[in-house]
């Protein structure tokens, strides 16, 4: 007779989330109690957020931001059709993972609320019980990234609440392409933040559309202030050579996105806090990412840092006795100044799932000798930025990227695709690509 299922649940399934089943799920069948990975992921499928704004400018290629079907990828109770299932489940342990697409309510210490019940996976209401968790819902989007929240074609016509996404590839693929018929028909561009999102898109439009007037307004007098001065200069010389303005040290006063003004030309008109009154057709604020912690603020408020994000302890574990069986990890934990960005989460992910086995191992072998669990301790910050697109023989090429970790020399690239090689996250996340076609699963 079957023992029954002991869960672990995983919340978000981006780049923490996903480095985390992986781990799990390698050792899985190793586990002395009938153990089951839950994956809850409100989207079908994986999103490369680096390549959305080059994707939301540039078409033809929005298809492969969005990949790996997470109903190929983690149905293993019903189906086995596909190298992503052996990627993410070597054990082949039968239902060791289940994926439920749905969005998470409310936490307790043992049990997470889910919007609808999955009866097919014999869970007939939406409470899921648990043994441990990893909470990685990561940080909502900002506005022109954000594939579950108004499309830019209709922001640009006023009506901020047109919503019409459900989490689906073809929901990602169409909201990306309203995104480049929203900045294709706008004569001029404002983008508010001169973080990696403001200035990648504010050199990709330029390069594409070289008669639009786009223009970056950034609150600080330093591009990107976590890198060095060398890295702000090749930015500010890049946005020179596509044109695109750059206003630094002022900051927006955000009442007058509100206000929702427009000038008798019909662009919107937004002014700084000095007072400098600006005006464009399309306004595109890519700041003001918020973790997604309201969930863990349920189970309880105190879990929460200043920031919103979660208060962890070195081993990636809720910094609260009573919840040592809760990990989290990526942009919605307070992980002792990391940097925000995938390959950051990426990691947490692996420490904290490895951290994860570890628990159990003790709790299925409490009188061996166990390993530690490992501390975290993030690594220098590091981070890749395209500058931009160039025409050659009526093809775009990526014309030039630039990266630094910490605080070594930067590191400029002139030539690359214009699809940014998504190819090769497909292929790093179990997927063979062999042709632009196989990525249009």
């Amino acid at each position: 007779m079957q023992q029954p299922y002991k869960n672990i649940l995983v919340l978000g399934a981006a780049y923490g989330g996903h480095r985390a089943v992986k781990v799990l799920a390698e050792a899985l069948s190793k586990l002395k109690g009938n153990w089951r990975i839950i994956v809850v992921e409100k989207n079908t499928h994986f999103n490369h957020i680096y390549a959305f704004p080059r994707f939301a400018v540039l078409g033809g290629h929005e298809y492969k931001a969005c990949k790996l079907p997470w109903a190929l990828a983690h149905y293993l109770a019903l189906t086995a059709y596909s190298t992503v299932i052996r990627y993410l489940n070597p054990c082949d342990k039968p239902g060791g993972i289940v994926h439920l697409q749905a969005q998470i309510l409310s936490l307790n210490s043992h049990s997470a609320t889910l919007d609808r019940a999955f009866p097919e996976h014999s869970f007939l209401t939406p409470q899921i019980d648990f043994e441990y968790a990893i909470y990685a819902l990561g940080a909502s989007l900002p506005p022109p990234v954000n594939l579950w929240g108004p499309r830019l074609d209709a922001m640009l016509h006023g009506d901020q609440n047109a919503v019409d996404t459900a989490g689906s590839k073809a929901d990602g693929v169409s909201w990306l392409q309203s995104a480049q018929r929203a900045i294709d028909t706008a004569p001029s561009v404002l983008i508010i933040g001169g973080g990696a999102l403001g200035i990648q898109f504010a050199t990709d439009i330029a390069a594409v559309h070289p008669r639009k007037k786009v223009t970056l307004l950034h609150s600080r007098a330093h591009l990107l202030p976590r890198f060095t001065q060398e890295m702000h200069d090749e930015i500010m010389r890049q946005m020179n050579h596509h044109g695109v303005e750059a206003i630094l040290n002022e900051r927006l006063d955000v009442q007058t996105v509100a206000d929702n003004k427009t000038n008798e030309a019909g662009q919107r008109v937004v002014r700084t806090l000095s007072g400098r009154e600006l005006a464009a057709d399309l306004l595109l604020i890519c700041t003001g990412q918020k973790p997604n912690t309201e969930v863990l603020a349920t189970l309880d408020p105190t879990l929460l840092a200043a920031n919103r994000r979660a208060r962890i302890n070195r081993t990636m574990q809720l910094d609260a006795p009573a919840y040592q069986h809760i990990f989290a990890v990526g942009d919605c934990a307070d992980a002792f100044n990391a940097l925000c960005a995938g390959h950051t989460a990426s990691g947490q992910g692996k420490l904290a799932a490895n951290n994860l086995l570890r628990l159990i191992a003790r709790e299925e072998q409490p009188d061996a000798e166990h390993e530690p669990l490992d501390l975290y301790s993030p690594p220098p910050p590091s981070i890749k930025v395209t500058l931009g697109l160039s025409l050659t023989r009526g093809d775009f090429v990526q014309d030039r990227g630039v990266s630094q970790t910490g605080t070594s020399p930067i590191r400029v690239s002139d030539t690359g695709r214009e699809d940014l090689q998504c190819d090769y996250m497909w292929n790093a996340y179990g997927h063979t690509i062999e042709s632009d076609e196989d990525m249009r699963a």
